[in-house]
C-alpha cells in the first residue's frame, strides 16, 4: 500500500530515451533536420502536456481518514467551469487557513503528510487536485506546467474565502506548486505568506535545464519550435508563467524558500535567485546532496517544525513587520549533507 507523502520526488526513466534520440536526430544536416526538429519540438509539448490515463492504483490512496484529520470532500468550479475535487481540514472557529499545491502531475494524497501536521497545530488546510490532476482527471484537459493550474489555485483560495470569514491566508507548494503558490500571492495582496519547496523561477528556464540534461544538445532550434506549439496547443506562453519576475509584488510579506543543493529537476541556483528578488522578510534552507523536493524527507521534525513555525509567525491579526518598520529578517541556512 502506498504511504502519505510531502510530494512526489520525479526520477529519471526510460521515457528519455526518446527525447534523446530525437534530440542527436536533429543534429542531421539538410531538410531533415527541420522535419526531425519539428518532431522533436512536437513531442517535447506532447509529454509536458498530455492527459495520462487514470491507473486504477490512484483510486487506492491515503485520505485524511488514515491521518485521523477531521475533513470533507470537497468540490469548487475553477475558471473554466470545470469541478475541482479536494478535502478541506476542519477546524472549527479558526481563521487560519494554508492552501496546498502539489507539483507537475502531482496530487492532493501528496501534501497529506505537511497537510496533517498543519492541522494538528491548528489550522484549517486546502488540499485539491488540479484539472487533468488526481483521479478525477477528464478528457479534454491539458497539463499546462503552470499556466492553468495557477487559475485553479486562485479558485482553490477563492473556496477557501467561502469557508472562512476574513481568513488569515498561507500558501505552500512543492516543486511545480511552489512556483504556483508564489504566482498566487504574487497577484492576490490578501495572502499573507508563502512556503516554497523547490520552485523553478520559470517555466522556459526548468524546460530548457531538462531538456540539456536529457539530451546534451543546445535548446535551438527545438525548443524555440516547441514554444510556439505549446503556445498554440494551450493559448499560453513559456514566458508569461515566471515567478522570478512576479515576487517583488509580495512586497513585505515573508516567504521561505527551501531547496536541496543537488536538485537534478530544478538546479538550487533557482532558489538563491527568487531568495534575492524577494524584496520583504525571507528565509532560504538549503540542504546539500538533497534532490528535488527531498528536504521533507531527509529532515521530517525539522521541515515540521520550520514550517509551523514560519506559518505561526506570519498568520496574525497585526503584520509583525510593520509594527517595526526598520524590521527586514533574512536568514539563509545551508547545511551540509
Amino acid at each position: 500500500m502506498k504511504t502519505a507523502t510531502f510530494i512526489k520526488k520525479q526520477t529519471r526513466t526510460s521515457k528519455n530515451k526518446p527525447l534523446k534520440q530525437l534530440g542527436l536526430l536533429a543534429l542531421a544536416g539538410g531538410a531533415s533536420a527541420g522535419l526531425v526538429s519539428l518532431g522533436a519540438a512536437r513531442y517535447v509539448v506532447n509529454e509536458l502536456t498530455k492527459l495520462r490515463p487514470v491507473e486504477y492504483s490512484e483510486n487506492y490512496n491515503f485520505t485524511p481518514f488514515e491521518m485521523q484529520v477531521d475533513f470533507e470532500d470537497i468540490e469548487f468550479p475553477t475558471a473554466n467551469g470545470r469541478i475541482l475535487k479536494g478535502w478541506w481540514l476542519v477546524r472549527p472557529g479558526e481563521r487560519r487557513v494554508v492552501v496546498a499545491a502539489s507539483g507537475y502531475r502531482g496530487r492532493k494524497e501528496e501534501m497529506l503528510g505537511i497537510g496533517s501536521i498543519l492541522w494538528r497545530n491548528g489550522y484549517n488546510g486546502l488540499l485539491f487536485d488540479y484539472r487533468a490532476h488526481g483521479a478525477g482527471r477528464a478528457e479534454g484537459e491539458l497539463v499546462t506546467l503552470g499556466h492553468r493550474e495557477l487559475e485553479d489555485m486562485q479558485s482553490a483560495i477563492k473556496y477557501a474565502r467561502s469557508r472562512v470569514e476574513n481568513p488569515l491566508l498561507g500558501l505552500l507548494g512543492g516543486s511545480m506548486g511552489a512556483s504556483v503558490v508564489l504566482m498566487a500571492a504574487a497577484r492576490d495582496p490578501e495572502v499573507r505568506a508563502v512556503w516554497a519547496d523547490s520552485p523553478f523561477s520559470s517555466q522556459r528556464d526548468v524546460i530548457n535545464h531538462v531538456w540539456h540534461r536529457q539530451t546534451h544538445l543546445p535548446g535551438r532550434p527545438v525548443l524555440d519550435l516547441a514554444e510556439k506549439f505549446f503556445e498554440s496547443r494551450t493559448g499560453h506562453r513559456w514566458v508569461d508563467f515566471a515567478p522570478i519576475d512576479e515576487i517583488s509584488k509580495l512586497g513585505n510579506r515573508p516567504v521561505f524558500l527551501v531547496h536541496g543543493a543537488g536538485d537534478t529537476m530544478v538546479p538550487v541556483d533557482h532558489a538563491y535567485r527568487m531568495y534575492a528578488a524577494a524584496p520583504g522578510p525571507k528565509e532560504l534552507w538549503i540542504e546539500d546532496d538533497i534532490e528535488h523536493c527531498g528536504v521533507y524527507f531527509a529532515h521530517r521534525s525539522e521541515y515540521a517544525e520550520r514550517c509551523v513555525k514560519f506559518f505561526g509567525a506570519a498568520l496574525v491579526d497585526h503584520d509583525p513587520v510593520l509594527e517595526d518598520p526598520t524590521a527586514r529578517p533574512e536568514l539563509v541556512s545551508e547545511s551540509k549533507g
